[in-house]
């Protein structure tokens, strides 16, 4: 049998619950709409969006391989300096020297250049043949003037010991208070002045004033 159709009047209609879309109130419409027009824009560049984060994420692996290369070379450097330290202790000069030509070749462009260089002048020193070319090369090397200073004043003593008095109290003259080691090349300078058989009352006499340990105090008293 086939059914009856039944037809609802208006007033029936109108009570018939009609269930409604369920839509969140905190959808905000025109953004959702921006953004989909937004992915739909950029569907056309999408190779080239691709292409360049491949690209810069080849690039973070490359930077990151060449800090660690940069790392290891770093090491490798250190090493060498430490058995360079080992041998100067141990008085073996000439290995160390050895070492010493090794580092300026493969690592002179690391820090640690001037570690190996002040190795080299401190052996040359215990052989008593110290290079004046070496301690400006050093002093070039040096980012502080504090530093500089200091190999100013070993500079200076260099010269004193081979009888070059006028060249080293040039160099000594540069050294003003500034500096840390003020009072230490005021006595250096003491000791010149009066082998060269001036006076070096005055020298002597601000290192006393000057000086706040009694070490300097008391070679300056002894020689006044």
């Amino acid at each position: 049998m086939k059914k009856k159709k039944v037809s609802l009047t208006p007033e029936q209609k109108k009570e018939i619950p009609v269930k409604e879309i369920p839509i969140k109130e905190d959808v905000d419409l025109e953004f959702e709409y921006k953004v989909y027009m937004l992915f739909d824009r950029l569907k056309k560049y999408k190779l080239f969006i691709i292409s360049g984060f491949i690209a810069f994420i080849l690039l973070v692996i490359g930077l990151v391989y060449m800090k660690s290369q940069r790392e290891e070379y770093l090491n490798k450097a250190s090493g060498v300096i430490y058995d360079i330290s080992n041998l100067y202790s141990e008085k073996n000069y000439d290995e160390a020297m050895k070492l010493i030509e090794k580092f300026k070749k493969q690592f002179s462009d690391t820090p640690y250049i001037k570690l190996a260089l002040s190795y080299e002048l401190l052996i040359q020193k215990e052989k008593g043949n110290i290079s004046q070319d070496k301690i400006k090369e050093i002093e070039s090397l040096l980012e502080s003037d504090q530093l500089r200073s200091g190999f100013k004043e070993f500079y200076a003593y260099t010269l004193y010991k081979n009888e070059k008095n006028s060249e080293a109290l040039s160099v000594l003259n540069k050294i003003d208070q500034k500096y840390y080691n003020y009072i230490s090349a005021l006595l250096l300078k003491g000791f010149i002045l009066k082998k060269e058989g001036k006076d070096p009352e005055n020298v002597f006499r601000q290192i006393t004033e000057l000086s706040k340990y009694n070490y300097f105090k008391k070679i300056a008293e002894e020689n006044l």
